[in-house]
């Protein structure tokens, strides 16, 4: 009996967890967007990335003739950024840092955030800290001491870019007519809804919007500007789920699919609560790459928001009508109390109220399953 006993017993470690209390919905994101046409035709280099502020007449691409134009081009661009970056380490080369702990945190802060810019599809911010992070190992290495000659490089660089005719590249540019956020091409959603006339969204005119083909956009069509900074996420959701939303909360939005979590926005319009779905619009003024490219998407809304120990339900038990759970510290058992503040069908988050005794800790060895479980047991 003592061996099925303990055999039988399982644990897990208490440890503090944050979920959330969100609603399942799927919208149609709506912008105030314009095309930026033109019709060369060639081979287009991009000046500006996804989600870019540009000014009114700023120059978003060049349309070269042909594809060799367009290379030597970039290859020329590439070169001269190469030889700004080598000529800055060589003027490094001549300054030793004092401080080397102080260096080093800044590579590993660069590292990070690198690392995160990966972790959440910022693929352009990932290559900027990616550059920094090898520029600062460059330093780190020439201030303690190591040789650095850079001048077979740098005559090697200056060779190639001069053998490169550009001078006489035949190329259009493609500015923009209004400022905003740049977002290359068109998805064919762009006049689905009037960024306008959102406040009069119908639940059957969005459903029907989600459901909807994309347009077909004309080939002169090379990317849009979005004028207002302000752009919509727009979903319909049972009536009832709407008393978890209101004005006094901050409202936060996840897109699973994208890898995006907690991106705060605020509440524009709840419909008519009288039927049994109604319209949420939520605003942001937020963009990046990764925004920029949303349209029809699934998208949890976040309500509510618990921090504590994230426990199995078959480790609650009630004892003299205090819930709480068995722990194992050493070989003795013991019982901890527990303050339930969020619960599901399969776990719990709980918490201890402060400076109070007899309740669960961090890193307490939780008992989930076992038989014949009491205060100071032998294990």
């Amino acid at each position: 009996c003592v061996i099925i006993s303990k055999s039988s017993m399982e644990t897990q470690f208490a440890l503090t967890e944050t979920v959330y209390k969100t609603i399942d919905a799927e919208c149609f994101v709506i912008r105030d967007e314009e095309f930026i046409i033109n019709d060369a035709v060639g081979t287009s280099v991009s000046f500006v990335n996804d989600g870019e502020r540009v000014a009114r007449g700023d120059t978003v691409s060049v349309v070269f003739d042909s594809p060799e134009d367009a290379e030597d081009y970039l290859k020329a661009r590439e070169l001269k950024k190469s030889i700004a970056h080598y000529e800055e380490l060589e003027g490094q080369a001549n300054f030793q840092p004092l401080n080397i702990n102080s260096l080093t945190r800044k590579i590993n802060n660069e590292l990070t955030d690198y690392l995160d810019a990966v972790d959440t599809r910022n693929f352009s911010d990932a290559l900027s800290s990616a550059e920094l992070f090898r520029d600062s190992v460059t330093g780190k290495q020439i201030a303690i001491g190591k040789a650095l000659d850079l001048s077979d490089k740098l005559a090697q660089l200056n060779n190639e870019l001069e053998a490169l005719d550009t001078k006489n590249l035949d190329f259009t540019e493609i500015k923009t007519e209004n400022a905003g956020y740049f977002i290359s091409g068109a998805d064919g959603y762009e006049k689905t809804l009037n960024f306008n006339d959102v406040d009069n969204l119908t639940p059957k005119a969005l459903k029907k919007a989600i459901k909807s083909k994309p347009e077909n956009v004309s080939s002169d069509v090379v990317g849009r500007t979005v004028s207002s900074f302000k752009w919509y996420i727009a979903c319909v959701i049972d009536s009832d789920k709407t008393v978890d939303i209101s004005n006094d909360k901050k409202i936060y939005l996840n897109f699973p699919e994208a890898g995006i979590e907690k991106l705060p926005v605020k509440i524009h319009r709840i419909g008519d609560r009288t039927e049994k779905e109604t319209v949420v619009i939520f605003s942001c003024d937020e963009m990046n790459e990764a925004l920029s490219d949303f349209r029809i998407e699934k998208i949890e809304i976040i309500t509510d928001e618990y921090s504590g120990f994230k426990i199995s339900n078959s480790s609650i038990r009630t004892i003299d009508g205090q819930q709480g759970v068995y722990i194992v510290r050493g070989n003795l058992m013991g019982f901890r109390k527990i303050k339930i503040i969020y619960t599901t069908d399969d776990y719990s988050i709980v918490t201890s109220p402060e400076n109070e005794s007899g309740y669960i800790k961090l890193y307490d060895k939780v008992v989930t399953e076992g038989v014949d479980l009491y205060d100071n047991k032998l294990i």
